[in-house]
């Protein structure tokens, strides 16, 4: 269609100008008429003004109260909330042998929990717990995010600081040719493919400000890589998932500065806010990233995805690129609802990104003999 601007030009035009209208002019006599006419129409014309007038006062009167009278209901709402979720603990600890000091704690560790944003608590909290991850192979290098964790050791009883991440962010891809003296018309060969934990971990903290630790492998699951048009490496991307638990070679970082993070036990629900915190990188050296935040919600609830290996799988809108993966999501708490996978990249999709669900990071921890500790 044409723009405003020429959409008449041409019609019933054979000059090809935009037609100009005329008023009719009055014919015929009645000049007293005509006054009088004149004289009801500019009144009315006064009376017009005057009422336009006196609704623009009003918008703008309007407008101006709009923030206060928002802010008294807001104000109003949430003290009846807040009262409301104060007789909710009150209820809840009724018969619970209590201190006054500690219920006054709860109720503001309560509170404050519920006018936190997960945003907030990633920003000043979850961001000294992400690791940056770099893991060199043989042929080759890669980098990844990760997070700290505190874990029991069913077999020792022991109590110790963990790495959580992807597998392919530490796995590298090894293959081996054999003869096969079959394929037509002269013999052929068969190549298969395999996973192995890269030789060098490390991991550092806070853009490289903690210095960096080497790291070692606890139990390391797989996922589906696809080489070539159908090989697909390593078929136990179907039962084991997409994860790597990882721990220090040596002494782990200063826990008061770089905590743990809690795992949610919870399943996360729809629109829940959540914060990605990793080192995503705009090229592939992993000098480029930064520790950085994205925000959004869970737009689809725990779900399987088959083509992408075990477990199940948050849906999000929050930005995920290169160099997140194995990173945290969490929620308003500073919980683990999440650890970053990927995100669909096909060019007519946008923000749909996937992270392994918490539920499945326990699963996997409890298959490696360990039960993740609240700090």
């Amino acid at each position: 269609m044409d723009n405003y601007d020429n959409f008449f030009n041409g019609i019933n035009d054979p000059s090809g100008h935009t037609p100009v209208y005329h008023t009719p002019e009055n014919s015929g006599g009645g000049n007293g008429r005509n006054k009088k006419t004149t004289l009801i129409g500019a009144l009315l014309i006064v009376i017009a003004v005057i009422m336009c007038i006196a609704v623009v006062a009003n918008v703008i009167v309007l407008a101006s109260m709009k923030k206060q009278v928002a802010q008294e209901y807001a104000d109003g709402m949430t003290e009846a909330v807040r009262e409301e979720y104060l007789n909710a603990i009150a209820e809840y600890l009724d018969g619970k042998e209590i201190s006054d000091d500690i219920l006054a704690q709860i109720e503001k560790d309560v509170i404050d929990s519920l006018n936190t944003s997960a945003a907030a608590v990633a920003g000043t909290e979850t961001v000294y717990s992400t690791v940056q991850i770099v893991a060199t192979g043989e042929s080759d290098r890669s980098y990844g995010s990760g997070f700290l964790i505190t874990a029991k050791d069913e077999t020792t009883g022991k109590t110790k600081r963990y790495v959580i991440t992807n597998a392919h962010v530490v796995l590298e891809t090894v293959s081996e040719t054999t003869s096969t003296g079959s394929g037509w018309p002269f013999g052929g060969t068969t190549t298969t493919y395999s996973f192995r934990v890269r030789e060098n971990i490390v991991c550092s903290l806070m853009n490289g400000e903690s210095g960096t630790y080497e790291l070692e492998e606890v139990k390391v699951g797989s996922y589906l890589e696809v080489i070539g048009s159908s090989v697909i490496v390593d078929k136990n991307y179907t039962t084991l998932p997409d994860l790597a638990i990882l721990t220090f070679k040596d002494d782990a970082p200063d826990e008061e500065k770089y905590p743990s993070l809690n795992i949610s036990t919870e399943e996360a629900d729809y629109g829940e806010s959540i914060a990605i915190v990793g080192y995503p990188a705009p090229g592939s050296d992993p000098k480029d990233a930064i520790l950085s935040l994205s925000t959004g919600i869970i737009s689809a609830t725990a779900h399987e995805l088959d083509d992408w290996g075990a477990g199940t799988f948050y849906q999000t809108d929050s930005a995920i690129n290169g160099g997140n993966s194995g990173g945290p999501m969490v929620n308003n708490k500073g919980e683990v609802v999440g650890i970053v996978e990927s995100k669909i990249t096909y060019t007519n999709i946008e923000n749909i990104g996937y992270a392994v669900t918490s539920m499945t990071l326990i699963d996997f921890m409890k298959s490696a003999g360990l039960t993740p500790v609240r700090v």
